[in-house]
C-alpha cells in the first residue's frame, strides 16, 4: 500500500516495480550503484475516482503514455 495524501491510497498491486539496470556511464560508482527503478501505475484501472482519472489523463506529462500508463524511473 502506497499512501499518497489521506484521501489517496494505491493499493500494491496496482503497482508495477522492476529493478533495472541503470544507464550512463557511472563514473567512480559505476560498479557500485548500477541499478534503478521503473514504477508503472495504470491510471485508468486503478482505485482512484473517475475524476481524478480524468485530470491525471488530461496531463501532458511525458511521463504519461498513449495507453494511460504513468512510468516513473529512479
Amino acid at each position: 500500500m502506497l499512501q499518497i495524501t489521506p484521501d489517496i491510497v494505491l493499493q500494491d498491486e496496482e503497482l508495477d516495480w522492476q529493478a533495472i539496470r541503470a544507464q550512463g556511464a557511472g563514473g567512480q560508482n559505476v560498479n557500485k550503484v548500477s541499478s534503478a527503478l521503473h514504477l508503472r501505475f495504470n491510471i485508468a484501472t486503478s482505485s482512484l475516482d473517475d475524476a481524478l482519472k480524468q485530470r491525471l489523463l488530461a496531463l501532458r506529462d511525458q511521463r504519461i503514455t498513449a495507453d494511460g500508463i504513468l512510468v516513473i524511473k529512479a
